[in-house]
């Protein structure tokens, strides 16, 4: 659910955008002959997903990190009544292919959980300086099902059994 009486689904080979105020509305239960009329996407965007980051509100916007794999997108959707909201902008974080289907993604950061070893990528906004955060980089950690990756502070904890930290890797001062 996204402000706006929107809703963006995810079905693994595309996002799709639904504006619910076009929404077929009844007090009936749907039944194998009563179903409501199927609703068209408002806006469509054919990705193969592997793992959705959950929302951020930027800049007079919602946005979405996205992994697929040809990299980490950012997904934009205006909160703004003056622009279409009904419109979904991409744009590419951090290109190249990625063979995996697991990551922990922040609004900076990603660990990409590729084999044999953990991937961190750093990547900028349109509006921001890129050269600031274009890095790639391996990180040590045994695996990757067991980590906690802490967008607010930069942090990638590792769990141990019966969830105790076995240690803490600050990826700020990478």
């Amino acid at each position: 659910m996204l402000p706006g009486d929107r809703l963006l689904c995810d079905d693994d080979y595309e996002i799709l955008l639904f504006d619910l105020n076009d929404a077929f509305l009844t007090t009936l239960l749907p039944t194998r002959e009563n179903q409501p009329p199927r609703q068209q996407a408002v806006a469509c965007l054919p990705f193969s997903v592997r793992v959705i980051s959950h929302p951020y509100l930027v800049h007079d916007s919602i946005r979405f990190i996205v992994l697929t794999p040809k990299g980490v997108k950012g997904l934009i959707i205006p909160l703004s009544t003056s622009v279409s909201h009904n419109t979904m902008d991409v744009v590419d974080l951090s290109s190249g292919p990625i063979i995996c289907r697991n990551a922990h993604l922040g609004y900076h950061r990603a660990v990409v959980c590729s084999i044999p070893e953990p991937t961190m990528l750093q990547y900028a906004w349109p509006e921001e300086h890129a050269s600031l955060f274009s890095l790639s980089s391996t990180i040590q950690t045994q695996y990757c099902t067991h980590v906690l990756f802490d967008d607010y502070s930069s942090r990638l904890i590792s769990c141990g059994v019966g969830s105790t930290i076995k240690s803490i890797l600050d990826l700020a001062v990478l």
